[in-house]
């Protein structure tokens, strides 16, 4: 396997009350292509913090990012944003949908960005979210779903792209039992037809089975 993603002890530190709060703490960590690191931690662990810092959402304090051997944490606001458009899909643990919105317009957006056309781009939401079992809902707002289907429209932003690396912060976590075990099955078969490779920050043990490697974070270090 190619290398994809490497971390070098990287730490993120806030200031709470002139207190410093260390978020992420000397954290390593290398990712493959293709590889499903699925990192479990309770809440306040860490875990979202850490996929901010990877998609370049937020600085680190030190330490090194490297994505397919460059090294991003120094690159400027302009430029990580079109790594972001081009290369990661992110998913939010709150999915972040733009109200005004249909479901095809939201999941199409990062295509329209990146210069395709509506009609392409449309058609080609139009079908990731048919996979994702909103084939029906593609012409309704976000104020029109429900939590678990406004969870998948913005599951089928992240990937519409075929980024090279998807990361995913609780993605089931407004899913019931049934639709999450659908989702996780869709997210393996993505993987194997895009080679992919995904970060998964949940409490859900049934991500436990998809798993290349599996990480347990507590008090922004992994165990």
């Amino acid at each position: 396997m190619n290398n994809l993603l490497k971390i070098n002890n990287l730490q993120k530190n806030f200031n709470e009350d002139k207190n410093i709060v260390c978020a992420v703490n000397n954290v390593s960590l290398d990712v493959d292509t293709s590889e499903i690191l699925v990192i479990f931690g309770r809440s306040g662990s860490g875990k979202t913090t850490l996929l901010h810092l990877i998609a370049g959402l937020e600085n680190a304090s030190s330490g090194e990012i490297f994505f397919k051997g460059s090294l991003i944490s120094n690159k400027s606001s302009d430029e990580l944003s079109r790594l972001r458009r081009n290369n990661i899909g992110f998913v939010y643990q709150f999915h972040h949908l733009i109200n005004e919105f249909t479901a095809v317009e939201n999941a199409s957006l990062p295509l329209i960005l990146n210069g395709l056309t509506k009609h392409e781009a449309w058609k080609k939401a139009e079908s990731l979210l048919d996979k994702f079992g909103l084939g029906q809902r593609i012409n309704h707002r976000p104020s029109e779903l429900s939590g678990g289907e406004r969870q998948r429209v913005a599951i089928c932003r992240a990937l519409i792209n075929n980024p090279s690396i998807v990361l995913l912060d609780e993605p089931t976590g407004d899913l019931d039992r049934e639709t999450g075990k659908q989702v996780i099955n869709q997210l393996k078969e993505f993987i194997i037809d895009s080679e992919a490779s995904l970060i998964i920050a949940t409490h859900d043990r049934n991500f436990e089975d998809m798993a290349s490697k599996t990480l347990t974070m507590d008090s922004g270090s992994f165990l």
